[in-house]
């Protein structure tokens, strides 16, 4: 499924302290006590099983706990080898940082939230109902990506970039639903250069990363610096063979590629769980915090201000078990009882063709563009399709599941709504994406 794949790599949510107690492990890090033992054995199991290469950082009410990196190869001349210090783009985790420079400008009366958008891009289509607030929240309307192919996306200017959003249909009246939208974020990118007169990033180095010593934080455009002395290679497989992904891609934009290390980010971490940023930015779960994804790398950065901690993890591997990271690490944390991963070996049952037809048609998922996917039946077996294309044949593990890939944690449900009507549940890296039949 790499054409999915490709499409669902989220983008979807310090001052590094050691204790004279702590013992050395590995010799790369310091871990203390029984959360650093159970951290370091569940990430110990997913390397085993190659399902996690990268590192972790992880402290608790202001003590460092587990610092440590995870090579599936030994070797430091892999090109999967990394190191506590090492250098990783942190994609959507830049969203974060746009939210801490939205409240350091209404600090400074600069900005306001309810401001809406016309009153910085005077001509864009429904500005004067989209807010910065909707922005933030995902609420504009703006689509997840582009519904067209721009060539050379990345070297496009800001300018020209934000032409091309305004080309976009909402999909829904700002304000009434929500959906994550990369557009919506590379607006309110845009709009911050334009109240700073500076290019986004270049505000975030002289605001946040200089004053809070992030050293290896960078961005890959619109700084005239150059820092990546230790950026890792990106990883994904293709059709089962690990290649390596190229950091920048054609498809990308340019605003906030944005790169950083596990103590950086931690440091970032820490800033903005302290006040003003706290009650602006947490969420209804008590978390300041934010995923990143693009091909080959996956990141996540955040305060559980409810639990107590702060976690960062990167991966330049994607084939991990995302949500399962996250469940996890919470588990742990908080003192509940939890799993060590295991290999996964999904079975093949025979399933009778007159239940297969109840599944075929077509499901639209709203999160991703209102992509459609679609079911169809040939030769008494599921096949999967996106957007017409087609993606692979599907094998059942039982009646309502079904699985393209035998040690993949990917794998679709049909759940039933009543007698005759089922709603789609793509299971993905352990997160639930749902889709509603046409």
């Amino acid at each position: 499924m790499k054409k999915l794949l490709a499409l669902l790599i989220l983008s979807i949510l310090i001052f590094v302290g050691c204790n004279s107690s702590n013992t050395q492990v590995d010799n790369n890090s310091t871990i203390d006590n029984k959360y650093a033992e159970n951290l370091n054995n569940y990430f110990k199991a997913l390397k085993g099983i190659k399902k996690f290469n990268g590192g972790v950082l992880v402290q608790k009410d202001g003590k460092q706990i587990l610092y440590k990196v995870y090579n599936m190869e030994e070797d430091q001349e892999n090109s999967l080898h990394v190191d506590l210090d090492s250098q990783f783009d942190i994609h959507s985790i830049s969203k974060l940082m746009a939210q801490a420079v939205v409240v350091n400008l209404e600090q400074n009366n600069l900005i306001n939230r309810k401001d809406k958008i016309n009153k910085y891009i005077p001509d864009f289509p429904k500005g004067d109902i989209i807010s910065i607030q909707h922005l933030i929240k995902n609420q504009s309307g703006l689509p997840r990506s582009f519904s067209k192919d721009y060539p050379n996306l990345i070297e496009v200017n800001p300018e020209t970039l934000i032409d091309y959003i305004k080309l976009e249909s909402l999909l829904f009246e700002p304000g009434t639903e929500s959906l994550y939208s990369n557009l919506g974020y590379q607006v309110l990118y845009f709009i911050i250069s334009k109240i700073t007169d500076k290019p986004f990033v270049q505000f975030l180095e002289e605001t946040l990363f200089l004053p809070l010593q992030m050293h290896s934080t960078g961005a890959h455009f619109h700084l005239p610096k150059n820092n990546k002395n230790k950026l890792v290679k990106n990883h994904e497989l293709d059709d089962g063979a690990l290649v390596v992904v190229p950091n920048i891609q054609q498809s990308g934009k340019n605003q906030a590629k944005i790169y950083s290390s596990m103590k950086d980010l931690l440091t970032f971490i820490n800033y903005v769980k302290e006040e003003p940023y706290r009650s602006l930015m947490q969420s209804k779960t008590k978390e300041i915090g934010w995923s990143g994804g693009g091909d080959g790398i996956l990141s996540h950065s955040k305060a559980s201000l409810k639990s107590g901690y702060e976690l960062v993890f990167f991966s330049n591997y994607d084939e991990i078990p995302f949500g399962q990271i996250l469940e996890m690490v919470e588990k742990i944390m908080t003192d509940q009882s939890f799993d060590l991963p295991q290999a996964i070996n999904r079975k093949a049952v025979p399933i009778a063709a007159t239940l297969l037809k109840k599944y075929v048609g077509k499901y639209r998922v709203k999160e991703f563009n209102n992509n459609v996917f679609e079911f169809r039946l040939e030769d008494g077996q599921l096949v999967f399709y996106q957007d017409g294309e087609r993606n692979t044949n599907l094998l059942a593990e039982s009646d309502h599941t079904f699985f393209d890939q035998a040690d993949s944690e990917n794998y679709f449900e049909f759940r039933k709504v009543n007698e005759k009507k089922y709603q789609l549940v793509f299971h993905y890296k352990s997160m639930e994406i749902k889709g509603n039949k046409l």
